[in-house]
């Protein structure tokens, strides 16, 4: 068993689109479905990283994977690595940071998000995980989400669910490193085959 520790809402929005894609792949290889566990708890202060990796050890998982967003605390994936694996002290803990923040990981179905929503917009950049921490991911879909006629609201938890729907996640790991690492991740750990 492991569990996967999770920053904040839009994160824990990914949790049933990663477990799908974990026990469609065990399917495809003929391997039962792993059993994996999502925690709202993942945090950049080192205290309480270690309390809670502590207390996950204590109940039983053998391993560890925290997700948390580079914005607004980190410079960047690397440095969020680094730090957060320094903070844990033990090599159970796998981390893994969104770079700025897990929308980078939407953008790759930039047009499917703009037919959903009636605007006509090109997508900002042509490497998700390269738009920077200064207007990160969620505020370019903030503002794709007000220029549609009635406006709409971009809701991160509600969005990042419904837009992810019926989607090939080999899409957005093809385009973004830092999720292609995350998935790698939770498929070694799962003892199935990593994506190329």
């Amino acid at each position: 068993m492991f569990v996967v520790m999770v920053e904040g809402d839009t994160e824990r929005a990914l949790r049933r689109h990663l477990k799908s894609f974990i026990d469609q792949r065990a399917l495809a290889e003929g391997k039962p479905r792993p059993r994996l566990t999502f925690k709202p708890n993942m945090t950049h202060e080192p205290a309480a990283l270690r309390r809670h990796l502590a207390y996950e050890f204590r109940r039983g998982a053998q391993a560890v994977v925290g997700l948390i967003d580079v914005f607004p605390h980190f410079q960047s994936a690397a440095d969020a690595k680094t730090s957060l694996t320094r903070a844990a002290a033990d090599d159970r803990f796998i981390p893994h940071a969104a770079q700025y923040d897990v929308e980078a990981w939407l953008l790759p179905y930039w047009s499917d998000i703009c037919q959903r929503i009636s605007v006509r917009q090109q997508r900002p950049g042509a490497h998700p995980e390269e738009i920077n921490g200064q207007k990160p991911p969620a505020y370019h879909l903030r503002d794709l989400y007000q220029r549609a006629r009635p406006h709409r609201k971009y809701n991160k938890v509600i969005e990042m669910d419904q837009l992810l729907e019926g989607k090939d996640l080999t899409l957005s790991a093809a385009a973004c490193p830092e999720f292609k690492a995350l998935l790698n991740t939770l498929l070694t750990l799962s003892g199935l085959t990593p994506l190329p």
